[in-house]
């Protein structure tokens, strides 16, 4: 159902909410197109467009949100306007939940991108029971489901030494999931030394980076080799972002100078 569908039958309040959607198509909302909506709502004698429907208000959020998104970066800039637009918008973080995760997901592959590694805090539950190497730093932690697949296969970006990623490499790459049997959840925590598997029981198991072990990243996850068979992570994000995030954090993880 489009916007027009709710409130078809009024007119100058739909042509004041497609100038807000024009208005926060490109991500911000400026003092100019601020002072404009004011302007023309005085005009046309309308209310706010705080007192729309959440379902219409949270559309019109998500569309800026879109328009951060296709430009495949979100500076601290680009945080601070699209918080403009929730308050323009008279939003409450609890209904626009989802996409706020989206927005800090596209802020932490910015920094990654741009050198600045994020830092898992001590009081994360998931390190607990992890005993950190000297000098090791845990940058990343996100939630899997785990599966075990009986057969082999070598279908992956390679992680081994030195790990080159560039913007998408993974989007051509997808879990081998067919066949594969659950086997519970757990966390993966990505650190300066290695990738670490802690699962729901407190087992870990983990592969250090530039050893002889390889692992292997896809779209929907990462893949362990074992003697016989693999063990598949699947991030339950389900976004794109968290491989992007994934594969970058590696890359400047594995870099030359590291080993």
């Amino acid at each position: 159902m489009g916007i027009k569908d709710w409130f078809g039958g009024d007119k100058k309040k739909q042509a004041y909410r497609d100038k807000v959607k024009e208005a926060v198509s490109d991500g911000k909302l400026s003092p100019t197109d601020m002072q404009d909506l004011a302007k023309l709502r005085e005009q046309l004698d309308v209310t706010d467009a705080a007192d729309d429907k959440t379902e219409l208000r949270r559309d019109l959020y998500n569309e800026a949100v879109d328009a951060a998104r296709s430009k495949g970066q979100l500076t601290n800039t680009g945080v601070q306007d699209l918080a403009k637009i929730q308050k323009f918008l008279a939003l409450r973080d609890d209904q626009i939940e989802k996409t706020k995760i989206e927005v800090n997901r596209l802020r932490t592959l910015t920094e990654i991108r741009r050198g600045n590694l994020p830092v898992v805090p001590p009081s994360n539950i998931a390190l607990r029971g992890i005993a950190m190497e000297p000098g090791e730093v845990p940058h990343y932690s996100l939630a899997v489901e785990i599966l075990d697949q009986p057969r082999f296969d070598a279908v992956g970006m390679q992680v081994l030494g030195v790990f080159n990623y560039s913007e998408g490499d993974s989007r051509a790459h997808f879990l081998p999931e067919n066949g594969a049997k659950p086997q519970g959840e757990g966390n993966l925590i990505i650190t300066n030394k290695r990738v670490v598997l802690k699962t729901s029981d407190g087992r870990t198991a983990s592969v250090k980076f530039g050893g002889d072990v390889p692992f292997f990243l896809y779209n929907e996850g990462i893949r362990l080799q074992k003697t016989m068979g693999s063990t598949l992570l699947k991030f339950k994000t389900r976004s794109d972002d968290t491989a992007e995030i994934v594969g970058e954090l590696i890359a400047k993880l594995t870099r030359p100078e590291a080993f």
